[in-house]
């Protein structure tokens, strides 16, 4: 398979997504969630920990991806009682360790684990990390990357660069990145806010991450761009993607791949 950029956004990412592995015999959908717990509390302080239990399972999800859950007896060591709840292989790897926490990233799959690391970011405030967990996709490595980066732009870019080199050592390896990326201002960034802007955008293959609407879609009437290795990630795909919008999309990028994003349970 080769590498996948991100290149278009559509609208806002939220937290669950399906990603398709499509290559010589193997076809498999994966469906991933992505979620900071916030150590299992609200802005409030009022625990949540089993709100989320019972939403983790109602996704039903093959892979979760999980920052800021805290192992710890102050919380009620969470990364041990979501794995009993789940029953799914995990990995866990502790960004923060101090008397009262012992906080960081965790990976859950329905697939077997053959290797894993955690790898810690440079941080100037609080130290943020990646997880690097490898799995067996029906005799197929797939890499899962679950990050958390900091807040600051500047530790940021630098936090990014580190992404990206880790990344770089993969090869031509699968790889799926997922985590909280406290993304505000987002670098090489285009709306498209017009059918023309979205036309052109997409027939001059420019190499950017884009922001629109589907509805900029609905006067497209040929393909604007054979790549494959496009990705659009569509928000409330259950509205969106069933209809003639959602065709006009395969219609403009026809070797995209596509994330179906949404909050609802369907």
């Amino acid at each position: 398979m080769k590498r996948i950029f991100l290149l278009l956004i559509i609208l806002f990412s939220t937290i669950i997504f399906n990603y398709n592995i499509n290559e010589e015999s193997l076809h498999t959908d994966i469906k991933i969630v992505s979620y900071n717990i916030h150590s299992g509390v609200d802005k409030d302080m009022f625990p949540t920990l089993f709100d989320i239990i019972d939403f983790l399972k109602h996704c039903d999800a093959d892979i979760i991806c999980l920052q800021e859950v805290n192992e710890s007896a102050k919380v009620g060591f969470q990364v041990s009682s979501l794995k009993e709840e789940l029953g799914m292989n995990s990995h866990f790897g502790a960004n923060v360790v101090n008397l009262n926490s012992n906080y960081g990233l965790v990976t859950y799959s329905k697939y077997k684990i053959i290797r894993q690391n955690h790898v810690y970011l440079s941080s100037s405030r609080e130290q943020r990390g990646l997880l690097h967990t490898v799995i067996d996709v029906r005799g197929k490595k797939v890499n899962i990357i679950n990050v958390h980066l900091g807040t600051d732009k500047n530790e940021q870019k630098l936090q990014i660069e580190e992404l990206q080199d880790f990344i770089d050592g993969l090869g031509n390896e699968n790889y799926i990145i997922a985590g909280d990326f406290n993304a505000a201002d987002i670098p090489n960034l285009q709306s498209l806010g017009t059918k023309e802007e979205l036309m052109n955008f997409f027939e001059q293959d420019m190499r950017k991450i884009a922001i629109t609407t589907i509805f900029r879609f609905g006067d497209v009437e040929k393909a604007l761009n054979m790549r494959d290795n496009i990705i659009l990630m569509v928000d409330e795909a259950h509205r969106t993607q069933e209809g003639d919008l959602g065709e006009k999309m395969r219609l403009a990028l026809p070797n995209a791949f596509f994330f179906g994003l949404t909050g609802t349970p369907i």
